[in-house]
């Protein structure tokens, strides 16, 4: 009975699967492209692994269209909660998780493991994690059980590679991985002796997973793998996991086998040898004897073939060979195709350029050398292809003269290995979405190259490109479209150089090209041609996207006398192009080096500025265009150094954002904001508020309390409309949920949010409807070229128009003449701020032109009616 239950379930789960099939067109998987072997990114960019198989097969199985998608983790979770994805593979199943989705039954087990640098010993449980920084890939599942365990702090990577990249540097010590892309990472980084596995954290169990009770979809993916048969399953596990070879001992055992067969045959036959001396007094014990050491032959024959290796026997004497079946097998042969069997049969199968060299090493072997003939060579397959054989073998006799005479050994068939090696070699060495060498091999050639430069006294010259602005075209266009862009200039600058030069993807949008004296003529045409062709213009997406590049230059012997320096001096080189407007080049001089020292000075002066009252805050009053009143003002922050004098913020704010000093300068730019502003509101109207600008380091950190604006304004009692956030666009373009949540808290305390330099950047207007934002700043490059009619004033009325409908107020900037006014009017700008009106002044002298004004507004009954 119960099995008529089964057969009948089983033809209704079969008869359903069509149903479902004929309403679902399409369905889109999405999951994490940083999970070799179950997903990840080949070398020619293809999503592949095991989860790739699996649907692949299922939608032969359903008839139903199979999309895909491999991102980052983080986004991969966040994309299905959104609706861009029906199903998500490789998911931990935990109690929150369980609130946001359904999930399958568990289909494989994943160990998790703890990591530690080599410096860090003596981790052997989760308990022993307390006090410690874990770093963890975004959204990954392990940071639950961490904190079971007792973790409270976290630091948070895009992936596996740059988590494994931050221990390296130090940033942290412990990590969280899977052992399986674990593995392959650190392998392929080669620092699997640097970063070495602790304890098992848990097991992992991988599910697939619909938003919550999204049944459908969940009941008709597990028909769909129910379909799959065991045997189809074994396949894709085997193909991408490997299988266990079915052999009775290991390799090294198989080694030590090989050398006592070889060792007994030998004495075997010194003992025929003295045996035949003695013929004539024991002839029937030497008949005897011989029957016996036949059997053991035959034995250890039988023992050899069960190994699956070839064998041979080589009398050098003669020329003859003998080889066992397996050997011809190997080939694609029988021993009678090959028949007769000698050395010229050999050479005639082996390719010529490892024939000449195992030949030599022959040669060496039987002189006594070495003590073992080893060498891995290509023989001829029957059907033409080569395979590789690890040929061994030994010297076991000699003539009565001395003079070798015989010599065995085996052959073992090791392509696969081979092949293996090669793609493991490959994904080490080259970058995978560029096929360029990567980091790794870079820097072995430049040591290489620059020691045979050393010893031939000749030049080596290394070149250092760095894309302007890329981050710009990833968050405008897409990741996807920013490596297209990638792509393209790996393949622009490879068609500048010839074949033999090194040209190589650091990272990111960072290329390096390393020229040997000799490789290239003028050196100056030559990156005149780099930047001529990596500029012109791109179609990604259906758009012309341009982009330029800044070069460093940096050759040896003149700048350095080792590659490590080579590298850093070109870096600064490079550093300064960018510096003076990008798009150019630079050489390095000592000139470069006092620049970047100046700039390590300034960088350790700014740490001590705020405690040692250096800052000064100024403020450039903001006009209501339509009455001409201050009605709001900006704060901006000056350095007054104690020696060098007042330093212009160009120089140190973007000191500030690479050191970190920048969180306690926007504390105490606020802090002194929020006071005038609690002080001046009792001079001015309603509107008046005082502009903060937020650097993106600083608006995205996670703040302490200490630093916590919101905590600021709430303790001094002074009103968040009282308050504008000045942030670049740039920032809302960034995915960071961290954003979204601190615009969210802007709101709701009341503060208010405007998008300063409007305009200059690769814009994506959709932000405007997704976020509050209350005021656009039109960039003084706009304003600075205004007149009537021209391009500038277009672009300023339509800013203007757009920001009106979607209800934005407009601020323009640069204000500097009565023509520039009176054009803003005329186009209906709401406010203007520039030195038509008033420069930057410090706070006592604001405060004067605030009292001046409202005096004037007593005296003067028609601005008091402007006003308000």
């Amino acid at each position: 009975m119960s099995i008529l239950c089964m057969l009948a379930g089983g033809m209704l789960l079969f008869a359903v699967l069509p149903l479902r099939a004929a309403e679902i067109k399409t369905i889109t998987v999405i999951s994490d492209d940083n999970y070799p072997p179950y997903l990840f990114k080949d070398a020619n960019g293809n999503t592949v692994g095991i989860v790739a198989d699996y649907w692949a097969l299922w939608e032969q199985k359903t008839g139903i269209k199979v999309t895909l998608l491999s991102t980052a983790w983080e986004q991969a979770q966040q994309q299905l909660l959104n609706g861009q994805a029906d199903v998500i593979e490789m998911i931990f199943k935990n109690a929150e998780r369980a609130q946001k989705y359904t999930f399958s039954d568990t289909y494989a087990t994943v160990p998790v493991g703890i990591y530690a640098h080599e410096s860090i010993g003596g981790l052997s449980a989760p308990s022993m994690l307390q006090g410690f920084t874990v770093a963890v890939q975004k959204g990954d599942g392990c940071i639950f059980k961490l904190k079971e365990a007792g973790v409270k702090s976290f630091r948070l990577y895009d992936n596996y590679e740059a988590l494994i990249k931050a221990t390296l540097n130090g940033e942290v010590k412990i990590v969280c991985m899977d052992d399986y892309p674990a593995s392959y990472y650190l392998y392929r980084l080669g620092v699997d002796d640097q970063i070495l596995r602790a304890f098992t954290l848990y097991q992992g169990k991988f599910h697939r997973a619909v938003r919550k009770d999204d049944l459908d979809t969940l009941n008709l993916v597990e028909q769909g793998m129910a379909a799959i048969t065991p045997a189809e399953r074994q396949a894709i596990e085997t193909k991408w996991k490997g299988s266990h070879l079915n052999r009775g001992m290991s390799p090294r055992q198989w080694m030590w086998l090989t050398a006592m067969t070889v060792a007994i045959t030998a004495s075997l036959l010194l003992l025929i040898l003295t045996l035949r001396l003695a013929v004539k007094r024991k002839t029937f014990e030497i008949e005897s004897k011989r029957k016996e050491l036949e059997l053991e032959r035959l034995r250890l024959t039988e023992i050899i073939d069960a190994t699956r290796a070839g064998t041979w026997e080589w009398n050098i004497q003669t020329g003859e060979c003998q080889f066992n079946q397996r050997w011809a097998e190997i080939l694609g042969y029988s021993l009678e195709a090959l028949a007769p069997i000698d050395l010229a049969t050999a050479k005639r199968l082996t390719h010529p350029d490892d024939w000449q060299t195992s030949m030599a090493l022959v040669e060496r072997h039987l002189k006594g050398e070495i003590d073992y003939y080893e060498c891995d060579i290509r023989m001829q397959h029957r059907d033409g292809h080569w395979v590789w054989i690890a040929d061994r073998g030994r010297l076991i006799s000699t003539t009565a003269g001395g003079e070798p005479c015989m010599m065995r050994g085996t052959h073992i068939d090791i392509t696969e290995k081979k092949q293996a090696d090669a793609v493991i070699w490959q994904q080490a060495n080259f970058d995978s979405l560029t096929q360029l060498p990567n980091r790794h091999y870079f820097h072995q050639q430049m040591k290489r190259v620059v020691t045979e430069a050393a010893a031939s006294q000749q030049r080596v010259t290394l070149l250092l490109l760095d894309l302007d602005r890329f981050k710009e075209v990833n968050d405008s266009l897409g990741h996807r479209h920013g490596d297209e862009l990638l792509i393209e200039v790996g393949q622009r600058i490879r068609q500048c150089l010839a074949p033999e030069v090194t040209v190589a993807r650091l990272g990111a949008d960072e290329f390096a090209i390393i020229l040997p004296e000799g490789l290239h003529g003028d050196l100056q045409s030559l990156c005149n041609q780099l930047m001529q062709d990596i500029s012109k213009a791109y179609i990604l997406g259906g758009e012309r996207i341009f982009v330029t590049v800044s070069i460093g230059i940096s050759q040896y012997p003149d700048d350095a006398v080792h590659a490590e320096e080579m590298m850093q001096h070109a870096e600064q080189a490079m550093f300064d192009a960018k510096s003076h407007g990008r798009n150019s080049l630079r050489f390095f001089s000592l000139a470069i080096r006092e620049a970047l020292s100046q700039r390590v000075s300034l960088a350790r002066d700014l740490r001590t500025a705020v405690e040692n009252g250096e800052l000064r805050d100024y403020y450039q009053p903001i006009i209501n265009l339509q009455s001409g009143l201050i009605v709001k003002a900006e704060a901006l922050m000056r350095w007054q150094h104690p020696t060098r004098g007042l330093i212009s913020p160009a120089l140190f704010i973007p000191v500030a954002e690479e050191t970190g000093d920048i969180m306690a300068m926007g504390h105490w730019i606020f802090q002194q904001a929020a006071q005038h502003a609690l002080q001046w509101q009792a001079w001015m109207g309603d509107e008046f508020a005082i502009s903060v600008n937020k650097s993106p380091v600083q608006f995205v950190e996670q703040l302490t309390k200490q630093y916590d604006c919101l905590e600021a304004l709430r303790d001094m009692g002074l009103d968040g409309k009282r308050i504008v956030v000045e942030i670049t666009e740039g920032l809302l373009l960034n995915p960071d949920p961290v954003v979204e949540q601190r615009l969210l808290q802007f709101r709701d305390r009341g503060i208010q949010v405007a998008i300063d330099d409007f305009g200059t950047g690769y814009s994506s207007l959709s932000y405007l409807n997704k976020f509050d934002i209350d005021y656009l700043k039109i960039d003084q490059s706009f304003t600075r070229n205004l007149n009537a009619g021209n391009q500038s004033y277009v672009l300023c009325e339509a800013i203007i128009v757009m920001a009106h409908k979607l209800g934005l107020k407009v601020i323009a900037e640069g204000v500097e003449t009565a023509l520039q006014r009176d054009l803003l009017l005329d186009i209906h700008c709401d406010y203007a701020q520039g030195f038509f009106y008033s420069p930057p002044v410090p706070a006592d002298v604001f405060a004067q032109m605030l009292v001046q004004q409202s005096r004037q507004a007593v005296i003067s009954p028609r601005k008091r009616v402007l006003k308000a």
